[in-house]
């Protein structure tokens, strides 16, 4: 009576281990199911993108050499990022960087590596341009900024800053500190 007791708890026992473990793997399984992985749905190469006002006038243009789409949180990686900006006047702004990405809902463009910023006189030359990195862009507001030191360079004048932000809409720009600026006199020949 003994050994049929001690066999009996023996299986009850190893019963109850497996249950556990099976329970174990399912829910292991059941995690990995809902943990998304960061892989993209999607490639385009030579992307070029219109984005059109309310009254259908262009509002800017994004131009990239390869576009990534992820999926698991809707965001876009760009490689070499060109953004056109325009406000009504007759010359857009220009951004250009390395690379970019956009976030769920294209409200937010964070451009990375070396970013310019310029205007074209009316014979095509840049007239007016900033050099910096790490510029976020939110184009619906027609607005950028950087915290990162920034060069401002026209025909006769070189600034340099900590900080910046653009109003496109305006043609504003605003320098946030650390602002040293040297002017070029050219003789008169």
């Amino acid at each position: 009576m003994t050994n049929s007791w001690v066999s009996s708890l023996v299986f009850a026992f190893f019963g109850v281990l497996t249950y556990w473990i099976w329970q174990q793997i399912d829910e292991d399984e059941s995690r990995t199911v809902h943990t998304r992985i960061h892989e993209p749905d999607y490639h385009i190469e030579d992307m070029v993108r219109n984005t059109l006002d309310e009254t259908g006038a262009l509002k800017n243009v994004l131009y990239s050499d390869l576009v990534t789409h992820y999926p698991d949180d809707d965001t876009t990686e760009l490689a070499n990022p060109r953004l056109e900006i325009y406000n009504g006047n007759s010359e857009p702004w220009y951004v250009i960087a390395e690379s970019g990405w956009i976030s769920s809902g294209n409200e937010v463009v964070l451009l990375h590596g070396e970013v310019e910023i310029w205007r074209q006189d009316a014979e095509g030359r840049r007239e007016f341009e900033v050099l910096t990195s790490e510029l976020r862009v939110l184009p619906q507001e027609q607005y950028a900024e950087t915290a990162d030191p920034a060069t401002i360079i026209n025909k006769t004048t070189t600034t340099d800053t900590i900080g910046m932000r653009a109003n496109f809409a305006h043609d504003r720009l605003e320098l946030l500190k650390q602002v040293k600026t040297r002017h070029e006199i050219n003789p008169s020949s």
